[in-house]
């Protein structure tokens, strides 16, 4: 395997985003965290990797963008994600809660 540009390794950068959204959308949190981990790996190549003002182009700076409009997505679904286990955590505390109540409030004496 030869040595990739600073372009060849953004656009794994960026393929990797797209497909970290995709399994978030379809909530596979295994693979999502799988890609995520060799995003990282990614990211100390590419900082160890002469860019040749790559960031600078015109090209770089549409697969900037669309990077992070894809990152802005995936953070908007995580929060979305964690607000509803929130929330779910939040009901069956409060059934739990409930039950235990109504049960030691019982009248046992019958």
């Amino acid at each position: 395997m030869g040595v990739k540009t600073a372009e060849a390794l953004w656009q794994d950068y960026q393929f990797l985003t797209k497909e970290m959204m995709k399994f978030l959308v379809k909530q596979d949190m295994e693979l999502f965290y799988e890609l995520m981990k060799q995003r990282e790996k990614l990211q100390a190549i590419i900082d160890q990797t002469a860019d040749n003002n790559f960031k600078f182009s015109p090209e770089g700076h549409n697969l900037f963008s669309e990077i992070q409009q894809v990152n802005q997505a995936i953070t908007e679904n995580l929060q979305l994600l964690l607000s509803r286990g929130k929330r779910r955590h939040q009901v069956s505390e409060a059934y739990g809660v409930a039950s235990t109540t109504a049960v030691s409030q019982m009248n046992w004496e019958r």
